[in-house]
C-alpha cells in the first residue's frame, strides 16, 4: 500500500504540497512552544559570579511552613539566609570553606544611571576575581572596580569614584582593579564590613558559596549540606542550578514563562490539530470521485483508509524531518522576544530537546491520521454504485461524532463563558476568557456546513438580485455545496475570531487598566529615576517643599493573608502590596478611606480592600497575618480600609516596612501632590530642583505619568500580541493553502461552463461573487467566535459589553480577511481559465 500510496502522490503534486505546508506549519509551531516550555522548566542559568564554587546555599523560595492553596506559588521577593548558616555550612565534611555573599545594588556611578552590584572581598574566591593592579580594599572607603567598568568609567587606583547605592550618593577610593573570567555584570568588591553595612541587613545574607576539599565528589557534598541546612530555610544547588542562586529573577522567569508556555503551546497545538485535519479531510473529500471509481473496481474499504493514511504518513514523516531545524529557530527567536521584553531573564538558557521535537511531529502525524481516517471513513463504507452517486455532490456531513464533539465543545465554551462573566473579575477574566474563544471557534468548525447553509439562504436573494445571473449561479453554488463552502470559510472564521478576540482581550485589560491607574492618580508630579532607585530621604524632602500639600513612597511588591486552619496549617490569599507613605497618602492616592485613615499607616500597620475586610469579619483595630514576599511573617494591624477598582485590588502598608523585605530594597517612584493653586509647571520644576542630586531623574505631570504608564504595560502587550500572531498567522497559512487547492480542483468545472457558453469574465464574477460570501460567511462567524470571549471579559473586566480598543484593528483584520479571500479564490481560477475548455475537460 505504501508504494501505491507514492505513486498516487506523484500525481497529486498540489494536494500533497498542502498537506506538507500544513503539516510543517505546524510541527514547527508546536516545536518551538514546546522548546519554550522546557525552557521553563528546566530554567537552567549559567553560574557567572558564582562559578568556582561547586556547591551554592541560598534561601528556599519555597512557601514555608504547612498551607494549602496558592503555597505551591514561590515567594515574590528574595529570601534571605540567616548568617549563622555559614558555620554549620563549614561543619559539614568535605567543605574547605564556607564563603558568604551579599548583593548590593549600586544605580549610579559617575554620576550616570548603571544596572551593578557590590559584594564582599571574600566573595571575590567564588568567581574568582584576580586582582590587574592595586590592591585590595582594606578600608571602609575602599573598593576595587572589574576592569571592564574601570575602562568605561576611565578610572584607575587611587582615584576617587561616586556610586550610588539604592539611590544613595557614596563617595569611594579606587584601591584596585580585579577581573574575572565568568562574571560578566559590572561589579564593585568593597571590605567585607563595608559590604555588610551597605547591604543593611543584619544578620542576614544572599548565599553560601562552598569551597570544596580536594578529593570531595560534589554530588554527595550538596547532599551533605541538605541535611545539615536544608530545614532551615535553605535550598542547595550543584550543577546548571546554581545560576538561579545570582540570579533570582530566573524563579519569577520560570514561574512567567511555563503557564505562558503553556497557554501559547495548548492553543497553539489546538491550533495546529484542527488546520491540519481540516486541511487533510479537505483534500480526502475532494478524491471521492477517485475513491467512488476504485470502489467500483474492487478496491476494499480497508484498502482505501490505508492508502489514504499511508499518503499522509509520507507527508507527515518529511514535514517532521523538514521542521526539526526551523522548529528549534522558532523557539529560540520567540525566547530572544519574550527576553527583549523583560518577561523572562537573559541568563535563562534556551532549551530544547527531543521531546518537543517529538511532541511537535506526535501532534501533527496523529491529527493528520485522524482526519484521513475519518474523512475516508465514509466513502469507503459506502457501496460502490452509492459512492458514485455521492461524489457527485457533498451533502451529508452530520455523524454521531462531530454532534458529540460539537456538543462538547460549544458547552465548555458557555461554561468558559459563565464562569469568566459571573465568577470572574479583573484582567484575572482573561485566563477563563482566552480559551473559551478557541473552543467557540472549534465548535463553530463543527456544525460549519450548518450554518454555512443558513448563511447562504439569507445571502441568495439579496446577493443574487445585485449580482446578476453570474451572482444567482454562485449563490446556487454556495447553497448546494455547503460542505465545499464550509472548507473554505472555516480557515477565514478561525484567523478572524481568533485574531479578534485575542487582540481586544489585550486591549481591553490595558484600557481597563490605565482607566484605573488615571483615575487612582490624585498627584499631580510622579518623580523616578532612570536607575530605577531614588534615596528615600527625598519623600520628606520634597514634602516641606512650600510648592507640596504631600508626597509619598510608591513601593510594589506582593504578599499574602493567612488564615490560620486546624491542624496548625494555614490558607494563603495572594495579595499585592503598595508600600506608601502615611503621612502624605490622603493627598496622593485618589481613592478615599472608607474606614480608618490612611494617616495611620505606621510600623506593622496596614490598610485593606473594604470587601476583605467584611470577608473575614474584621474590624479597623484588628489584626491579620501578613506573609511578606520575602517569606517573613508579621502580625499587622488593619489601620483603615478603602475600595479599589474591581479587579485591582491590593492593600497598602508603610513603605519603611515594605522596602527592607524586597530584593533589590530600592525605592522607585515618588507621588507628589500640589497646594491649592500651584500651576503645574511650577511645581515640577520645584520638585525637579529638589531632586537634581539624584541621577537620572525624571519629574513627569499627571499627562506625562498617564502615558509613562501606558508605555510600561507593552511587556504584557507584546507577550499577547506575539501569542496572537503566531496562531493567527498559521491559521491564514491554512486559509491560503485551503483556499487554493479548493479553487484549483474546480478547473473541469470552469471548463463545463465555458463550454456552454460563459465567457471568462462571467466565470471570474460567479468566483468573485463566492469569494465574497466565503469571506462574509467567515467573517460572521469568527465575530461570533469573538463575541463569544470579549462579551464576558468585559462585563467580568469593568460591566461593557463592548471591547476596547481601536476599531481600526477590526477594520484591518477585516480588510485582510477579504484581500486574502479574493486573492486566493480569484488567482488560482484565472490561472484555470487560461487553459482551454476541451482540453481542461479532459485533464486530469
Amino acid at each position: 500500500m505504501l508504494r501505491l500510496a507514492l505513486k498516487t502522490l506523484r500525481f497529486r503534486k498540489g494536494g500533497f504540497l498542502a498537506s506538507l505546508v500544513a503539516l510543517f506549519v505546524g510541527a514547527v509551531v508546536v516545536q518551538g512552544c514546546g522548546g519554550l516550555l522546557e525552557t521553563g522548566i528546566r530554567a537552567d542559568v549559567r553560574a557567572e559570579r558564582l562559578a568556582a564554587a561547586p556547591v551554592v546555599v541560598t534561601g528556599s523560595q519555597d512557601y514555608p511552613g504547612t498551607a494549602i492553596g496558592n503555597a505551591t506559588d514561590p515567594m515574590t521577593e528574595r529570601v534571605l539566609l540567616d548568617e549563622e548558616l555559614v558555620d554549620a555550612v563549614e561543619r559539614v565534611p568535605g567543605v574547605a570553606k564556607a564563603v558568604p555573599d551579599v548583593t548590593v545594588p549600586i544605580t549610579a556611578l559617575g554620576g550616570r544611571p548603571v544596572e551593578a552590584f557590590g559584594h564582599g572581598w571574600a566573595s571575590a574566591s567564588l568567581a574568582p576575581y584576580k586582582m590587574v593592579a592595586g590592591a585590595k580594599p582594606t578600608a571602609a572607603g575602599d573598593v576595587v572596580v572589574d576592569s571592564e567598568t574601570a575602562r568605561e568609567l576611565g578610572v584607575r587606583p587611587g582615584e576617587r569614584l561616586r556610586a550610588s547605592v539604592r539611590g544613595v550618593p557614596h563617595a569611594f577610593r579606587v584601591s584596585g582593579i580585579a577581573e574575572s573570567a565568568s562574571a560578566d555584570e559590572s561589579a564593585l568588591l568593597f571590605t567585607d564590613a563595608e559590604a555588610a553595612r551597605l547591604y543593611d541587613r543584619p544578620g542576614k545574607i544572599d548565599d553560601i558559596g562552598e569551597l570544596a576539599a580536594p578529593g570531595a565528589e560534589t554530588a554527595k557534598l550538596a547532599d551533605a549540606i541538605d541535611e545539615a541546612v536544608g530545614d532551615r530555610g535553605a535550598r542547595v544547588l550543584h550543577g546548571d542550578d546554581r545560576g538561579t542562586a545570582e540570579f533570582p529573577d530566573a524563579i519569577t522567569g520560570r514561574q512567567n514563562l511555563i503557564p505562558l508556555a503553556g497557554a501559547f503551546g495548548g492553543l497553539a497545538t489546538l491550533v495546529a490539530v484542527f488546520v491540519v485535519g481540516s486541511t487533510v479531510a479537505m483534500l480526502v473529500q475532494q478524491r471521492r470521485r477517485e475513491m467512488a471509481l476504485m470502489r467500483t473496481t474492487g478496491v476494499t474499504p480497508g484498502q482505501l483508509r490505508r492508502l489514504v493514511m499511508a499518503e499522509t504518513a509520507v507527508a507527515a514523516l518529511l514535514a517532521a524531518v523538514l521542521s526539526l531545524v526551523p522548529g528549534r529557530a522558532f523557539g529560540r527567536f520567540m525566547h530572544d522576544v519574550l527576553v527583549g521584553q523583560d518577561l523572562i531573564p537573559g541568563e535563562m538558557v534556551f532549551s530544547m530537546g527531543r521531546i518537543p521535537q517529538l511532541a511537535g511531529f506526535g501532534a501533527t502525524l496523529v491529527a493528520g491520521l485522524v482526519a484521513a481516517f475519518v474523512a475516508s471513513r465514509r466513502v469507503s463504507r459506502v457501496r460502490p454504485t452509492e459512492a458514485m452517486a455521492e461524489a457527485t455532490l457533498q451533502s451529508r456531513w452530520v455523524s454521531p461524532i462531530r454532534v458529540i464533539l460539537a456538543i462538547l465543545a460549544l458547552g465548555g465554551a458557555t461554561a468558559l463563558a459563565i464562569v469568566t462573566a459571573t465568577v470572574m473579575s479583573g484582567p484575572v477574566a482573561a485566563s477563563t476568557a482566552a480559551p473559551s474563544a478557541m473552543l467557540w471557534a472549534v465548535g463553530i468548525a463543527l456544525v460549519a456546513p450548518g450554518l454555512c447553509r443558513w448563511l447562504a439562504a439569507l445571502l441568495r436573494w439579496p446577493v443574487g438580485w445585485v449580482t446578476g445571473l453570474s451572482g444567482q449561479l454562485a449563490m446556487l453554488n454556495a447553497s448546494v455545496r455547503k460542505v465545499r463552502l464550509a472548507s473554505a470559510v472555516i480557515p477565514i472564521m478561525l484567523a478572524t475570531g481568533l485574531a479578534t478576540a485575542l487582540i481586544y482581550l489585550q486591549t481591553t485589560q490595558d484600557d481597563a487598566s490605565n482607566r484605573m491607574f488615571a483615575e487612582g492618580l490624585k498627584a499631580d508630579a510622579v518623580v523616578s529615576a532612570q536607575s530605577g532607585a531614588l534615596p528615600p530621604s527625598l519623600v520628606d524632602r520634597l514634602s516641606r517643599l512650600p510648592e507640596v500639600a504631600g508626597a509619598s513612597a510608591s513601593v510594589p511588591s506582593a504578599a499574602r493573608l493567612e488564615t490560620q486552619l486546624d491542624g496548625g496549617r494555614v490558607e494563603p490569599t495572594e495579595l499585592d502590596l503598595q508600600g506608601v507613605t502615611g503621612s502624605g497618602a490622603r493627598q496622593t492616592i485618589a481613592h478615599p478611606a472608607v474606614r480608618g485613615d490612611y494617616g495611620r499607616l505606621t510600623g506593622n500597620s496596614i490598610v485593606l480592600p473594604e470587601g476583605m475586610l467584611r470577608d473575614r469579619g474584621k474590624q479597623v483595630g484588628d489584626e491579620v497575618r501578613l506573609r511578606w514576599g520575602n517569606g517573613e511573617a508579621s502580625t499587622m494591624k488593619v489601620v483603615g480600609s478603602f475600595n479599589p477598582p474591581r479587579g485591582f485590588g491590593y492593600a497598602m502598608v508603610p513603605a519603611s516596612a515594605l522596602l527592607p523585605r524586597t530584593t533589590d530594597g530600592v525605592l522607585p517612584q515618588i507621588l507628589v501632590k500640589a497646594k491649592p493653586g500651584v500651576p503645574a509647571a511650577e511645581l515640577t520644576a520645584a520638585v525637579r530642583k529638589a531632586a537634581g542630586g539624584v541621577p537620572g531623574v525624571v519629574v513627569a505631570d499627571r499627562t506625562e505619568a498617564k502615558v509613562a504608564h501606558a508605555e510600561g504595560e507593552e511587556t504584557g502587550r507584546v507577550a499577547s500580541y506575539l501569542i496572537a500572531a503566531v496562531v493567527v498567522g498559521y491559521a491564514v497559512i491554512a486559509l491560503v493553502n485551503s483556499l487554493i487547492v479548493a479553487t484549483a480542483e474546480r478547473r473541469n468545472e470552469f471548463a463545463l461552463q465555458r463550454l456552454i457558453g460563459s465567457t471568462r469574465a462571467q466565470v471570474l464574477w460567479m468566483m468573485s461573487v463566492e469569494a465574497l460570501v466565503t469571506a462574509v460567511a467567515g467573517i460572521v462567524l469568527g465575530s461570533g467566535v469573538a463575541a463569544g470571549a470579549l462579551i464576558p471579559f468585559g462585563m467580568a473586566l469593568d460591566g461593557s459589553v463592548l471591547p476596547s480598543g481601536p476599531g481600526w484593528i477590526y477594520l484591518a483584520i477585516v480588510g485582510s480577511a477579504v484581500a486574502l479571500t479574493f486573492v486566493t479564490i480569484l488567482l488560482p481560477a484565472s490561472v484555470a481559465l487560461r487553459a482551454r475548455p476541451v482540453e481542461a475537460t479532459v485533464a486530469p
